[in-house]
């Protein structure tokens, strides 16, 4: 390469850049006053909640007939969490509130929600007023209370009992939720009472209260908070008084010793929100960069008239890859001083958990690291910069890379992930984890180093695909992709499919945290496989005009493929979990969150064909109508059949959420894949997925525990699974349209006869 023409190319493209006033501010001024900002937010919001603290009065009500014992109790709480002496209760059993009629004597005092959050501070700074309501749950709605207790006697409660257990005889889906062991909750009335169960005769206390106010959540759990305390103390007083010899508190003495230090407590909590914010940042101001460098000049046509120069093409990417890289680096050095400025010498103040220790030696580290990211995230804008025909098409493409390097990004949010595994070689995801080490003061070099060495290969492998792009005169004068803009519908699909997943994938992920029926399996199920899924793939159909029957490979297939299939269904199984067995060394999971996700997925209470229905026929036939039907039809003719069986492979991994389940289902989708690109039919591939689904599901059902099973047992099962690949291969009717494997190599002739 011409060092000269590579860096007039990059002089040129940097005052080109630097004039640009959007540039300045989202590239140089965002990145170095975000961190700061976000810090000053932190310590802002500490003060502003020890202000609210030390002034708010939290007022409430108390109603009911046993309100006086309650009152009682309260007032006995109030100099405890001030700190004074206890004062002295009435003897156990003369019916006051330290007596075995008292109120929480089966632990059945109401508590609100979140009362485990609040701390000793907190409950001796809070300030409470009880006020007369005569109608306390309007004044509840009102605002004037911030909630109000209702004190029932034993028998008003045994009454209560009585009728809510006829309602749950009569009508099994009136039921109060349960929220967590050993809590009964009402989410329509915000009431929580924590017990297992109440004993005959015994008093109850329900707190109501507001959950959407802030103030009234708070003030309920710090109340009920110091009236639990307050109980504890009355019944150890009264054991005492009864002749126990020692006080129940120190029978047995539990203790929880931190042996981290505060500086490596708060650098975890902030590690793993550090290389978010890095990439997060370094995509904004970058992408405008990139998308002014290439996709910009391609449509003001100032690009074709570069490439009639002597100039090479790889000269011009490497000119504009150090023009965007400049940006990142800047974005990068950026952060590394604002560590070192306000964290390293401590130019702001703030709370005790977010007391962080920086030394000089950590932000070189992290500054070293940083390199690596900000050199793959300018590569990956290039590259997108490169294929894009316009600036508005970059931006489009911009939304999937934005969520992608967040999820490789989030991987630092996972307690049970090491940089010691096989995130070590995943680009961004391998760096996040890496922060996270670092700002707990553990510096593991080789794994470092690894990690490294990762990231710059994928960057060099990305300016190698930009390169050859720029190769390419349609992606130069985008002609015939114009004709597909003109055309619209079929001709449009295939760069349209990707989009339309991208969505869907957004839809299956953001959905079930926002409402509350996708909470429960029947729901989940009904909404991905029917709102996601089947009326997904009606869409594209509908839209792009497409072909029903060539969009969904609804084709006739040879007997022997059948056969192949019903071998694949145990082996495709049994390969998979050697598979996972062999992932989980280098990306282990804690065992315990493997077997709740099991038991959620799978719940003992539901029937057996209920399970089959919902787990192994309907993802059977519904998803494969998407993956193996549209989304392997829209690219069939973009990406040669090695790339594409992996690409519709990994895109249905993701779709399946858990991290842990991305690789065995990865697996699946690789082979069913194979199937659709061999036999040319969705027909063998739904035979495959429901079989392998249902064969699972059985196994688990009925005990059978196949990860026990040795090695040597499992690898048996790989002649079985060979032969049945071999068959597919030799019955082969592929599906048409099929790219050929490699540039230059003629395709398959079954494949060329299928061809429309």
């Amino acid at each position: 390469m011409n060092r000269a023409k590579i860096g007039l190319l990059f002089r040129h493209e940097m005052r080109m850049l630097l004039r640009d006033r959007r540039t300045v501010v989202l590239s140089i001024l965002l990145p170095l006053l975000v961190l700061p900002a976000i810090l000053f937010g932190f310590k802002f919001m500490n003060e502003w909640r020890q202000e609210q603290q030390d002034t708010t009065t939290y007022r409430y009500a108390v109603v009911g007939a046993y309100a006086d014992s309650v009152r009682t109790l309260i007032a006995r709480g109030e100099p405890r969490a001030a700190g004074g002496p206890a004062e002295n209760g009435d003897p156990a059993g003369n019916g006051g509130p330290s007596g075995p009629g008292g109120p929480a004597e089966n632990g059945d005092l109401a508590e609100a929600a979140g009362s485990a959050e609040t701390g000793d501070d907190d409950r001796r700074q809070a300030s409470f007023l009880e006020v007369e309501a005569a109608m306390p749950d309007s004044s509840l709605e009102a605002g004037d209370l911030e909630f109000y207790l209702e004190a029932l006697t034993g028998s008003e409660a045994d009454s209560l009992d009585l009728a809510r257990a006829a309602a749950d005889t009569t009508d099994p889906g009136d039921e109060a939720d349960t929220t967590e062991p050993g809590v009964r909750g009402d989410e329509a009335t915000g009431i929580v009472t924590v017990a297992d169960e109440r004993y005959p005769g015994v008093p109850v206390v329900r707190v109501y209260y507001r959950a959407n106010r802030d103030k009234s959540r708070r003030g309920s759990a710090l109340l009920v908070d110091r009236m639990v305390d307050a109980r504890k103390q009355d019944r150890a007083e009264a054991l005492l008084g009864r002749g126990f010899e020692a006080d129940p508190d120190e029978a047995i003495r539990l203790s929880r010793v931190d042996v981290a230090t505060p500086e490596q407590a708060a650098g975890f909590y902030f590690g793993r929100l550090l290389p978010l914010l890095l990439v997060f940042l370094t995509l904004t101001g970058a992408s405008v960069a990139a998308m002014d460098s290439v996709a910009g000049e391609k449509e003001r046509g100032s690009l074709e008239t570069l490439l009639t120069t002597s100039v090479r093409r790889i000269e011009i990417i490497a000119a504009k890859q150090m023009t965007i890289l400049s940006v990142a680096l800047f974005i990068t050095l950026a952060q590394a001083g604002n560590l070192f400025v306000y964290l390293g010498l401590g130019l702001i103040e703030l709370p005790a958990e977010m007391d962080i220790d920086v030394s000089p030696a950590a932000v070189l580290v992290l500054f070293a690291l940083y390199i690596p990211v900000a050199i793959v995230v300018s590569s990956l804008l290039l590259l997108i910069s490169a294929y894009a025909k316009t600036y508005k098409e970059t931006q489009l493409y911009l939304l999937p890379v934005f969520l992608g390097l967040m999820v490789l990004t989030a991987a630092g949010l996972l307690p049970a992930v090491s940089l010691r595994s096989l995130i070590a070689v995943v680009p961004v995801a391998n760096v996040s984890v890496a922060v996270r080490e670092i700002m707990v003061g553990h510096y593991d070099i080789p794994m470092l180093l690894v990690a490294c060495a990762s990231m710059l290969l994928a960057a060099f492998l990305m300016l190698r695909w930009s390169s050859r792009m720029l190769d390419k005169e349609r992606l130069v004068t985008a002609q015939d992709l114009d004709e597909a803009d003109l055309a619209g519908g079929a001709a449009l699909f295939p760069r349209r499919v990707l989009l339309w997943f991208l969505g869907m994938w957004a839809i299956v992920i953001i959905a079930p945290s926002n409402i509350d029926a996708l909470t429960r399996l029947e729901g989940q199920w009904a909404f991905n496989m029917f709102g996601v899924f089947f009326l997904g793939s009606l869409l594209m159909i509908r839209v792009h005009r497409l072909d029903w029957r060539q969009a969904l490979a609804i084709r006739p297939v040879r007997p022997q493929v059948w056969l192949a299939v019903l071998l694949l269904v145990p082996s495709t199984l049994l390969t998979g979990i050697f598979v996972v067995g062999l992932s989980s060394v280098f990306l282990p999971f804690p065992e315990e969150m493997l077997e709740q996700f099991a038991s959620e997925l799978l719940p003992e209470d539901f029937p057996l064909w209920q399970i089959m229905l919902m787990m192994a026929l309907t993802p059977g036939i519904v998803e494969e109508m998407a993956f193996r039907g549209l989304l392997l039809h829209g690219l069939h003719r973009r990406l040669r059949p090695v790339v594409l069986i992996l690409v519709v492979g990994i895109i249905f991994g993701l779709f399946h959420q858990a991290l842990f389940r991305i690789i065995p289902t990865t697996y699946l989708g690789v082979v069913i894949t194979t199937v659709a690109v061999l036999s040319g039919s969705i027909f063998p591939c739904m035979l495959l997925h429901a079989g392998n689904n249902a064969f699972a599901f059985l196994l688990y059902r009925y005990g059978v525990e196949i990860e026990t099973w040795p090695p040597e047992l499992l690898l048996l099962n790989v002649p079985v699974f060979v032969f049945a690949l071999y068959l597919l291969y030799r019955y082969r009717t592929p599906y048409p349209g099929l790219l050929p494997f490699r540039k230059g190599v003629r395709g398959d002739p079954a494949s060329e006869r299928m061809q429309p």
